[in-house]
């Protein structure tokens, strides 16, 4: 399976998975609330393909250190 070349699109703004972590540093200062909903939607992706790749890691074992079911 190729991996794709970006992460998240909004419009036609492509981003690189680098640019994740400068949007998290960009909008940490701000209120969930208040943040536009494209850029909530991005960081909701953000942070599932964060949390995927993590579980990806750990070899799908539970919190616990046991294999999953």
């Amino acid at each position: 399976m190729n991996k794709p070349k970006h992460i998240a699109r909004i419009a036609n703004v492509f981003f690189l998975s680098r640019i994740g972590s400068t949007l998290r540093w960009a909008s940490q200062d701000i209120a969930q609330e208040e943040l536009p909903p494209d850029i909530k939607r991005l960081l909701g992706r953000l942070d599932r393909l964060e949390a995927r790749a993590a579980a990806k890691d750990t070899g799908g074992k539970s919190r616990n250190g046991e294999a999953g079911d």
